[in-house]
């Protein structure tokens, strides 16, 4: 079992944004300390309430020149938001300049303000996400190569830097969607999931889609096929975590409502998920939250759940979200952390 912990750095009053990338550079040091395996930084963009991780590759370096041995991974890079081949291109570089330490995590994305900021059309991010990692796969394992694509073409290229992990650094897709879990386990590739995005119950059918496909394609299950990621705290006792985080996940969701009141009217389709998220926001389903979606407990319980969701899904990695919401004392955040480290993760 690998352990993991998720950064999404979203803005905190009285700090300026220097100050909140290196509270994250701090933490990622301890954590490499404790026995973590990998930090993971999102991708997200035009929100500072919601994130200011808008380009975590170029992140990646700064991390490793502070650390020695964690691996630090994308959660995930947005391919539908970028051109390929400048992609592979900041992916390998960052590869060579972390020691060959990327996790290269990749997805589609599906927040409208993303796509609206970027003027792509949501309706385009799996064509062009599989037409993107396909670009991107050639440049790294190719001297030259050509490509004639729907939304890109490659006339006999050779793409430099290679990134130093050979053929490739690991990839890992970002689904949270059925139709995503399928066309994944179509194509093979290990998947990292939260349940932020898809509660314990709808994962659990995500789950079957994505074996019944990856068996159907071909594909034998690997060792490192999934990852998954539960916003976590564990404290002195189950009340006391609950209560701790019941702030931090309010904020969440009214980061998430921020993002989304920002859409223009022509992005009317979003409204029903904009009106859902107010819903949340107005009455938090906060025990429904926390028996489907979060960790939160003491640590014999943590232990627990873990175990339980490890053998469900056959983990291969465990992701923490150690501060949800950003309403944590950075005490708190390091006492959690080290509470996992030598509670939890000796009994996984």
């Amino acid at each position: 079992m690998r352990f993991g912990l998720f950064f999404q750095v979203p803005e905190s009053t009285g700090q300026p944004h220097a100050a909140r990338y290196a509270e994250m550079f701090e933490l990622i040091e301890l954590a490499e300390s404790l026995g973590f395996d990998v930090a993971w930084l999102a991708e997200l963009h035009f929100g500072g309430a919601f994130s200011l991780l808008s380009n975590p590759l170029m992140v990646v370096p700064v991390i490793a020149a502070r650390t020695r041995r964690i691996r630090i991974g994308t959660a995930v890079t947005l391919l539908p938001l970028h051109h390929p081949l400048s992609c592979a291109e900041q992916a390998a570089t960052a590869d060579l300049l972390s020691g060959g330490r990327l996790e290269f995590g990749v997805g589609r994305g599906s927040i409208p303000t993303q796509f609206h900021g970027f003027r792509i059309p949501v309706a385009e991010n799996r064509a062009r996400f599989d037409e993107a990692l396909a670009i991107i796969r050639l440049a790294w394992t190719q001297d030259r190569f050509s490509y004639r694509g729907t939304f890109w073409d490659v006339d006999n290229l050779e793409v430099v830097p290679k990134p130093l992990q050979r053929p490739h650094p690991p990839i890992r897709v970002g689904v949270h969607t059925p139709e995503s879990f399928a066309h994944i386990g179509d194509l093979g590739l290990p998947i990292y999931s939260g349940t932020t995005t898809t509660p314990l119950p709808q994962l659990r059918e995500c789950m079957a889609h994505y074996r019944t496909h990856l068996a159907a394609a071909g594909h034998a299950w690997q060792a490192e096929q999934m990852a998954l990621m539960f916003p976590m705290h564990v404290d002195t006792s189950g009340a006391a975590a609950r209560d701790a985080m019941r702030p931090g996940v309010l904020q969440y969701y009214r980061n998430v409502q921020a993002i989304f009141s920002q859409l223009p009217d022509s992005y009317g389709e979003h409204l029903p998920r904009l009106k859902m998220i107010e819903e949340t926001v107005a009455n938090l389903p906060y025990e429904k939250f926390c028996r489907e979606q979060a960790m939160f407990g003491d640590a014999a319980e943590v232990v627990d759940r873990l175990q339980a969701a490890r053998d469900e899904f056959g983990l291969a990695q465990i992701i923490g979200w150690f501060d949800q919401g950003s309403q944590l004392p950075r005490a708190e955040v390091e006492r959690t952390l080290r509470r996992f480290a030598d509670q939890v993760m000796p009994k996984l």
